[in-house]
């Protein structure tokens, strides 16, 4: 297809705007910043497996592979492109999410959607992205194997099976080997679409689905996952003052610090400092206490049994940091004045997430509702750890993409 000089001077247009924001974004981020919790330790192992030779061994040998792909990934573009810097891997980052963007594109281009190019340029500027992804973190990366599978569906679906199950391949590695917490997500968005008016086998599939998820995200005892259980359980140790206190700082950290500074440390997540006050109720604490003794999934299911009404609230409350997940993310922004930053982060999320869940429940109102399916999978699942609002980012392209879909063309 030949693309006109007036489209190629457009995207030359947006090619340098999209890398102007991003320039500023990472000349705004420190090393410190950039590398910050889990960001270190996917640099520290992509420099690693990058001093290995052809193949890195290591990297597929480790019995938890699973979510190695990220640092493998760094690890090639380290070898074969000579990204050894942060700066470099952070435009790596955007590369990424460049590439999810236009894979979205084409995938409501590919679905007859009415305004594809309003939706991909939306998401190609995602506030949230532009910001997140100066982070050496693995959602982007993510986020582009999932919009391998979005790709591949559609030309599934139209019977181009090369280039789908191609996709399939890619999107699927990507993912499985990036984000485990996403390991069923294949099955769903494909044999549930396929199958897509069987309603007796997507029922036993889902429940087959919710029922096995937890014991295989829990495979490993003391891993990951069974943290991530222990932590959610945890709040059941929470008063309901404790647990709804922690909805403005899934909002917005910042924001509860200034509404609720004295539940600070209670709803602090990842590295609560024991001299506040309320440290020891903080669920990342109770669930270090809690891993110490071998809990396991058993053990989750237990306390979920035996206080189902206060379980489901956390739930609930959990849901707060997906349901308002687009927007600036806040790190970037400590550099600015908190009156300005604020009521920009807030306003911010709370207006884009609103417009891309209003389209997603046009789908739900007038087309299959067997696409949001995955949605439903990845809240029964989820819900069940930690709500970090990052755990739902690699989701964000299929919200784009059901927001497109549901400007279909007659």
């Amino acid at each position: 297809m030949k693309i006109s000089l007036k489209i190629q001077f457009k995207l030359v247009l947006l090619a340098i705007g999209f890398f102007g924001i991003a320039s500023l974004v990472i000349g705004a981020t420190s090393a410190g910043e950039a590398l910050i919790h889990d960001a270190q330790s996917y640099y520290n192992e992509a420099i690693s497996v990058a001093g290995q030779g052809i193949f890195p061994i290591s990297a597929t040998s480790n019995a938890n592979f699973i979510d190695r792909g990220y640092p493998l990934a760094l690890s090639l573009g380290i070898k074969i492109f000579g990204l050894n810097n942060i700066v470099a891997l952070q435009i790596l980052n955007y590369i990424f999410w460049i590439l999810s963007s236009w894979l979205v594109y084409l995938s409501l281009v590919k679905i007859n959607s009415k305004y594809p190019s309003r939706l991909s340029l939306l998401m190609l500027f995602s506030p949230l992205f532009m910001t997140f992804s100066a982070k050496i973190y693995s959602e982007p990366y993510a986020t582009f194997g999932l919009s391998l599978l979005i790709y591949s569906v559609v030309h599934l679906l139209d019977q181009e099976k090369f280039i789908g199950h191609l996709s399939l391949l890619f999107g699927a590695f990507i993912l499985f080997s990036t984000k485990s917490i996403f390991i069923l997500f294949v099955p769903i968005i494909l044999i549930v679409l396929l199958l897509n008016k069987r309603w007796i086998g997507i029922l036993y599939l889902t429940i087959s689905i919710t029922i096995l998820s937890p014991f295989l995200l829990s495979s490993s005892k003391g891993g990951r996952s069974i943290y991530n259980l222990a932590i959610q359980s945890s709040k059941l140790e929470q008063s309901y003052d404790q647990i709804f206190a922690c909805v403005p700082y899934y909002l917005s950290y910042p924001l509860g610090k200034t509404l609720l500074p004295k539940y600070e440390a209670v709803c602090h997540q990842n590295d609560p400092n024991p001299q506040m006050d309320g440290y020891d109720s903080n669920p990342y604490v109770l669930a270090s206490a809690k891993r110490e003794t071998g809990f396991n999934y058993f053990d989750w299911l237990k306390l979920v049994i035996t206080h189902p009404i206060k379980y489901t609230i956390v739930i609930l409350v959990s849901l707060s940091n997906i349901v308002f997940f687009e927007g600036v993310y806040p790190t970037i922004l400590i550099k600015l004045p908190m009156l300005l930053m604020l009521p920009l982060f807030v306003i911010c999320k709370i207006i884009l997430s609103i417009y891309l869940w209003s389209r997603v429940l046009v789908v739900a109102k007038k087309e299959n509702k067997w696409w949001l399916l995955p949605l439903i999978y990845f809240v029964i699942i989820v819900t069940n750890f930690p709500i970090e609002s990052r755990y739902f980012y690699p989701l964000i392209p299929y919200i784009y993409f059901l927001a497109g879909f549901s400007y279909k063309k007659v």
